[in-house]
């Protein structure tokens, strides 16, 4: 994982992902060294998993930071989440992406739970 997710020799960076669901996070990213021939694109992999019994900053920020150790040799991370926090905290210097899916998802929700727009489905 820590291979895959530091800048090659090209200087590509690959995105290690993370996704939260209720009580088990995954590290997803894609295995630079294996390339699919048919597609031409590399092969995804689960990374590190995190099982956990809440959900809250401080948890989260262990985990996190763990993983920033790890990788503290390799600099220039991007990250993807669904708008994690703690990641933020414990990879100051990482680049931040944001899930499409989540951050549709977390603007829904906001509209129709905090101001209460109905939102008619297509």
């Amino acid at each position: 994982m820590k291979r895959s997710c530091s800048p090659g020799q090209n200087g590509v960076r690959n995105v290690m992902m993370f996704d939260k669901t209720f009580y088990l996070t995954a590290a997803v990213y894609k295995n630079v060294t294996l390339l699919n021939s048919r597609t031409m694109e590399y092969s995804g992999f689960f990374g590190a998993f995190f099982l956990h019994g809440n959900s809250d900053f401080r948890v989260f920020t262990q985990f996190f930071q763990h993983i920033a150790l790890e990788f503290a040799d390799s600099p220039n991370h991007v990250l993807d989440s669904d708008e994690e926090k703690a990641m933020a905290f414990a990879f100051p210097d990482a680049g931040i992406l944001t899930c499409n899916r989540h951050l549709h998802g977390n603007c829904v929700n906001y509209l129709t739970d905090k101001i209460g727009v109905h939102m008619a489905p297509k």
